[in-house]
């Protein structure tokens, strides 16, 4: 059954991509003109998924999409440090670019990093012990987890206060073998970094494994809404529409009881 769905769910991701529908419309456009279907039937086809494309490209889509994905973490939960005990900040990787045979961090990395040093920070400059779990092995030669540990270092984090999970290669492998290691540390207050966008399924999924993170949003995307579609828009958006589909496949496998 988890197969089907996981299908099902990848061709559901399709449509969230533009170039997708566009070749969708051209393939249905030719069957039915080769069954001699109506010209204005054709015509109607294609002029809706432009139609739709460029609606994406206005921001407006992009705008509610917003708002139901990141609204929830624009304010972030008060530190108690005076009683937190043992708190451990879970940072999630955004990706890695190879420029020139040189491997970096993808660019949301970044605030990421600033986020969850800033919140280490502050618990080192209330004499509170603190460490950071860095989530994420990527694609390329050099995992996610140690590319953001040089980093972290380079800013005065010590080795001892960083922890790498360097096997996930995507969210729902962030929480699963992240959880691994903080139920053998154990910990009362745990905080999860990452993008605003990608922060509700995050969430949903360490949930999932029988965690409570607290949310610390690092940077946040939205559209504007224009007369005329922009590159700037439509891009934002079909992101969020990816996120969506996913926060979907979160709560319906949890329903199921098939995602752990």
């Amino acid at each position: 059954m988890k197969f089907l769905l996981d299908l099902l769910f990848r061709v559901l991701q399709l449509f969230t991509e533009p170039y997708f529908l566009l070749f969708l419309a051209v393939i249905i456009i030719a069957l039915l003109k080769r069954k001699n279907k109506g010209k204005n039937l054709r015509i109607g086809i294609f002029t809706s998924v432009v139609l739709v494309i460029i609606l994406i490209g206005n921001g407006f889509l992009g705008k509610l999409i917003s708002g139901y994905l990141q609204k929830n973490y624009i304010n972030s939960p008060e530190i108690k440090y005076s009683t937190d005990q043992n708190p451990i900040i879970v940072v999630l990787g955004g990706g890695i670019v190879n420029i020139d045979n040189t491997e970096k961090l993808h660019t949301m990395s970044y605030s990421r990093i600033v986020e969850a040093y800033q919140l280490y920070h502050d618990y080192r400059k209330n004499n509170k012990s603190c460490k950071i779990l860095i989530s994420g092995k990527g694609r390329g030669h050099i995992s996610e987890a140690e590319l953001f540990r040089e980093d972290f270092k380079k800013m005065g984090v010590p080795d001892s206060d960083i922890i790498k999970e360097d096997q996930s290669m995507n969210t729902y492998q962030n929480a699963k073998f992240s959880t691994e290691i903080l139920k053998k540390m154990g910990t009362s207050s745990l905080y999860l970094v990452t993008s605003g966008f990608h922060m509700k399924r995050s969430v949903a999924l360490f949930q999932t494994f029988g965690l409570k993170p607290i949310p610390k949003a690092s940077d946040f995307i939205d559209t504007e809404i224009t007369v005329f579609p922009n590159s700037y828009n439509a891009a934002f958006t079909f992101v969020m529409l990816k996120e969506v589909v996913g926060i979907w496949q979160v709560q319906l496998y949890n329903s199921l009881g098939i995602n752990k």
